[in-house]
């Protein structure tokens, strides 16, 4: 399977059925790991479900972003977020402009439709969120300042 550069999926997806390239980035951890991971994107049918992974340009820029759909602020906006994020973005779906249905892990093909372990991720994930997002900004980050403080 041929891989493109990010910044040119947006314009092969116009004349293909699917597109993969190669991950960048930490927001999508541990799922996809930057540079080693193959992610197959394929144009959006809309409204896409909680879980789905979207593909979207940012508003005012051309840079695009590879983050979960968490829930829908209306029929027009959905609320999005990296699965190692801990803040909500919310996306027009015409900014919307693929949807990841696999990856490529170490070698290994992983259909986000059918993989009973990627389903699992995705329910553990959304579920273990309140008790990741506690411990990143109560109690990790005052911890690290104590420590900073105590070895500086």
């Amino acid at each position: 399977m041929k891989t493109y550069d990010i910044n040119s999926v947006e314009q092969e997806l116009k004349t293909q059925e699917s597109v993969a390239f190669l991950t960048r980035g930490a927001s999508m951890r541990p799922l996809l790991r930057t540079h080693k991971d193959i992610v197959v994107i394929v144009r959006p049918n809309h409204p896409l479900a909680v879980g789905d992974v979207a593909l979207y340009k940012v508003r005012g820029s051309e840079k695009l972003v590879l983050h979960r759909v968490i829930g829908a602020k209306d029929s027009n906006t959905y609320i999005i977020r990296g699965d190692s994020t801990y803040h909500k973005e919310y996306v027009s779906h015409d900014s919307v402009i693929g949807v990841m249905t696999a990856v490529y892990r170490g070698g290994k093909y992983i259909d986000c439709n059918t993989s009973k372990k990627y389903k699992i991720y995705v329910k553990l994930n959304r579920i273990s969120y309140p008790v990741r997002w506690f411990w990143m900004t109560k109690i990790r980050l005052p911890l690290g300042k104590i420590k900073r403080k105590i070895f500086s």
